[in-house]
């Protein structure tokens, strides 16, 4: 099939997702896209300056493909007629409903707007976690019992009756070109060297890094022995809690700041030995699917995708959650042995997600979609599946 994937916000994990599903898939799949950019202008704007870049296609499309970025009925409008009748699967990155929002700020509905009108006109909606569309259909609800709302009622049984769950493939290529030789299990502390602690999330507000840094001055303060990685992207926003850290810590500090090199980052990966995410939300999570799969044992919320991320013997032992059950299961990391089986049984878990599992499941998807797309009946438009 020829597929049409369009997506508003062409950078970073969208890009990464974007390009995987092109090579991977056994589907033609061509990309429409702008350039990452401010998020709140490619959502305004986006629908207007993709929809005269389609005008410009040669050919017709089986499928398309949209992020939630895309006002998908401003873009179908200013397309018709050209895809009228193109069957189109919205796929949620994340939501503007849920999505934190910075202390005294209020929720702009308009955005949440354009993601629920967009998944009203889909065929087909999936979300990148099952956590994930339980939280929006949760919001979608919660919304409907407030006075003045705009939204139908019947819409949201609609939305939930045609979506359904679509993992995100991760590339690990790069990642094991990164394995560095000497390190056989990954563990520093076999080694006879201080446990290392990766932090790989952006450093603003949403993922917490106040909770995060107050946590590792208190284990300095009792002197457990650790080193840090504090990697990820500051972002436009930085959160100073960690510029503080590492200032404070400079002498465990084995990274402070974006790797200059993947290749760098992947040998972080591989000599860290315990990944943490203090993250107020996370809808996937490929920072810590990452740091999994070279045999980091995480410490995460006991919410969020976390939960399906992280095998379940596991629970007890790598998820919190108050800030006093993230220092316990912190410091019983750093000061007990990590098992090479408890690495392995994260490495196999986040291995789960390579694109050679993924893509089959995104290509049957797709057909899928095209198929219902010629089935009058509702039963026949309406497609659930989940991924394993």
């Amino acid at each position: 099939m020829r597929v049409l994937f369009i997506e508003p916000f062409y950078g970073g994990s969208h890009k990464a997702f974007a390009d995987g599903l092109v090579r991977h898939s056994r589907h033609t799949i061509e990309l429409l896209t702008l350039p990452e950019g401010e998020w709140r202008r490619r959502m305004r704007r986006g629908s207007q300056e993709l929809a005269g870049m389609a005008q410009q296609l040669d050919g017709s499309f089986d499928a398309i493909i949209a992020t939630d970025m895309l006002d998908v009925p401003a873009f179908l409008a200013l397309t018709r007629p050209e895809f009228e009748r193109t069957p189109l699967l919205l796929y949620f990155h994340e939501n503007q409903f849920t999505y934190p929002r910075i202390k005294g700020t209020k929720l702009n509905s308009w955005f949440g707007g354009i993601n629920y009108l967009s998944a009203r006109a889909a065929d087909l909606v999936a979300f990148n976690s099952a956590y994930h569309r339980r939280d929006f259909l949760e919001a979608l609800r919660t919304l409907t019992g407030h006075p003045n709302n705009w939204l139908v009622p019947a819409a949201v049984a609609e939305i939930e009756a045609k979506s359904g769950v679509l993992p995100i493939g991760v590339d690990f290529e790069w990642l094991n070109d990164a394995l560095p030789e000497e390190l056989t299990s990954g563990s520093a502390v076999d080694a006879g060297e201080s446990p290392v602690i990766l932090w790989n999330a952006r450093w603003e507000f949403d993922k917490a890094p106040d909770m995060f840094a107050r946590t590792i001055r208190a284990l300095a303060g009792e002197g457990v022995p650790f080193r840090l990685a504090l990697c990820g992207d500051p972002g436009p926003n930085p959160h100073p809690a960690l510029m503080e850290l590492g200032e404070e810590l400079r002498d465990r500090v084995l990274q402070h700041g974006f790797a200059e090199s993947r290749s760098g980052y992947g040998e972080l990966l591989w000599e860290s030995d315990v990944v943490v995410s203090t993250s107020r939300h996370e809808f996937f999570g490929i920072g810590m699917v990452e740091a999994m799969y070279a045999g980091c044992v995480p410490i995460a919320p006991r919410g969020l995708n976390y939960p399906d991320l992280v095998p379940a013997r596991l629970h007890d032992r790598c998820l919190f959650e108050t800030e006093t059950e993230l220092m316990a299961l912190l410091r019983a990391r750093l000061t007990e042995p990590i098992a090479v089986e408890e690495r392995q049984q994260v490495h196999e878990a986040a291995a789960a997600y390579a694109w050679e599992f993924v893509a089959p499941v995104w290509d049957a998807a797709l057909t899928s979609l095209v198929a219902c797309s010629s089935d009058t009946s509702p039963a026949g438009r309406i497609g659930v599946w989940e991924a394993k």
